[in-house]
């Protein structure tokens, strides 16, 4: 039996969008909480540091410094029922490039379908994916850039749409010091929804993404130990948007197998500060996150158990997030 117009307006204008507050009503608010514990954890500000898996949802430009085999893979739970997960893997391609592939999965369940009449009707579910593909180069020791195409989708109950969209992303470094990111993301989605043959009264519309635009700025202290990050967020939908945080790593000295830079295919073994541990904390606007890393190291291979606790912000719960990173 076809669902009533009351719980259609409701999934709308509630289970889509409910999953950034502040964003709700917005096509996409999914993607704007955020991804991975360790850019959580630190409020979200991650543009200027943005490195792995994870810089092909913050800054597609940070994977040109970054060339290694690496995977993240974290999931977040959310009150009413609500979830939002991510899988990534990023490598090195040819000519001192990168490439990284992602799949974010959001949605809500258990919620009540009702007929004309108000009777029940059965469950409805509202599911959400972004599909993406980065590539970035590092055109020097001081600069990288980088782009995403992005394939997204989601089903209502049983009307579906489906969109593209871009990223792009610059990346600057000066003396290992200083990092500034610039990114803008959603260039181009739309989503077209036509839920005429769901309901009589029924229509198309269009659902337009918020073009966002983001900057970053971080520093690198103590030889990298110490990274303060703050960063500025934009859209045509919305306002000014701050975010910053911290993270403080624990190093310690370990013998690892590098490349010889003057004969291809010969590895040397050096010694060097390696981060075994982390903490960090963060604000994102206004509301206050935490988290934390153990690092786990064998030869070439880690192995990171991240988290991060996200304080409720206008009367939302709490959440917490947990984030398997992996890198070789």
């Amino acid at each position: 039996m076809k669902t009533s117009l009351l719980t259609i307006l409701i999934l709308t204008l509630l289970s889509p969008w409910v999953m950034a507050d502040g964003d709700a009503g917005f096509a996409g608010a999914y993607l704007r909480s955020g991804i991975g514990a360790r850019p959580l954890g630190m409020g979200g500000a991650y543009t200027a540091i943005a490195e792995g898996p994870e810089a092909t949802y913050y800054n597609p430009a940070g994977l040109g410094f970054d060339l290694k085999i690496g995977g993240s893979f974290s999931y977040k739970t959310l009150s009413l029922d609500r979830h939002l997960g991510h899988v990534s893997v990023s490598f090195p391609i040819r000519n001192e490039a990168a490439m990284a592939a992602s799949w974010v999965n959001a949605g809500v369940s258990n919620l009540v379908g009702r007929g004309s009449s108000r009777q029940i009707t059965g469950d409805i579910a509202n599911n959400q994916n972004a599909f993406s593909l980065s590539f970035a180069k590092a055109v020097d020791s001081a600069l990288s850039v980088g782009g995403t195409l992005r394939y997204l989708q989601e089903k209502l109950d049983q009307v579906d749409v489906f969109t593209v969209g871009v990223d792009l992303g610059f990346l600057f470094r000066y003396r290992q010091m200083l990092s500034a990111g610039f990114a803008v993301q959603n260039l181009g989605s739309n989503y077209r929804w036509d839920s005429s043959e769901y309901w009589s009264g029924g229509r198309a519309y269009d659902e337009k993404f918020p073009a966002v635009m983001k900057l970053g700025v971080a520093g690198h202290f103590l030889q990298g130990a110490l990274i303060p990050v703050v960063d500025f967020e934009k859209s045509d939908k919305m306002g000014f948007r701050f975010r910053a945080g911290a993270e403080y790593w624990f190093v310690r000295k370990m013998t690892v197998q590098v490349e010889d830079e003057y004969e291809e295919g010969k590895f040397i073994d050096v010694q060097q500060n390696t981060r075994w541990a982390g903490l960090r904390l963060g604000l994102d606007r206004g509301s206050p996150t935490f988290g934390g890393t153990f690092v786990f190291h064998k030869k070439n291979f880690s192995a990171a158990i991240e988290y991060a606790y996200l304080v409720g912000r206008q009367g939302t719960e709490a959440g917490h997030i947990f984030t398997l990173r992996l890198g070789m």
